[in-house]
This record gives C-alpha cells, structure tokens and sequence, in this order.
C-alpha cells in the first residue's frame, strides 16, 4: 500500500496519467506480498490454535480480524490510489 500510495501521489503531482499496468502493476504486488505473508504466518497460526484448543468460531473470528479486514483494506486503499492516478479530469483538458 506504502508503494502504490508514494507511487500514484508522485504521478499526480507530475501530472502524469499512468496506462493500466503502469497504475495496477503496485496492487498486484502489494496482493502478491499479502498472500505471501499470509502463507508464511499461517502455520504458526494454526499450530498456536491446536496448541490452545480453540474452538472454531474463535478461529475463525481470529482469521478474519486478523488476517480478512487488514488485506481488504491494503487492497482497497491501494486500488483508490491506483484508481486516482488513472483519473482523467474532462474539464482540465477542454
């Protein structure tokens, strides 16, 4: 999110409208980092929840506070910013 945030405001700035892969291209990485994060901390997760015997629906309600609601929200801010930088004003241009 740091980088396609930094990325799309320095783009704005210039001025400059970046084409789809030139904006997106950040998204798929902070997605690609999220999902690698994710299988790397899951293990410890699931053997901390055998190792306590927590029941399912505190697993669950762990693996969406902990994992869900943060990954939405880095790839929605990150799509704002990648949206943002793609935005065409049609009065500035007329």
């Amino acid at each position: 999110m740091i980088l396609s945030r930094s990325l799309a405001k320095a783009r704005i700035a210039r001025g400059e409208r970046p084409g789809w892969g030139a904006a997106w291209g950040p998204v798929m990485f902070d997605a690609a980092c999220l999902v690698f994060a994710f299988v790397i901390l899951y293990r410890p997760f699931q053997s901390l929840v055998e190792t306590f015997n927590f029941p399912a629906w505190a697993t669950a309600a762990a693996l969406l506070a902990l994992g869900f609601i943060p990954i939405q929200a880095v790839l929605i801010f990150s799509s704002l910013w990648a949206s943002k930088s793609r935005w065409l004003d049609k009065d500035s241009t007329e």
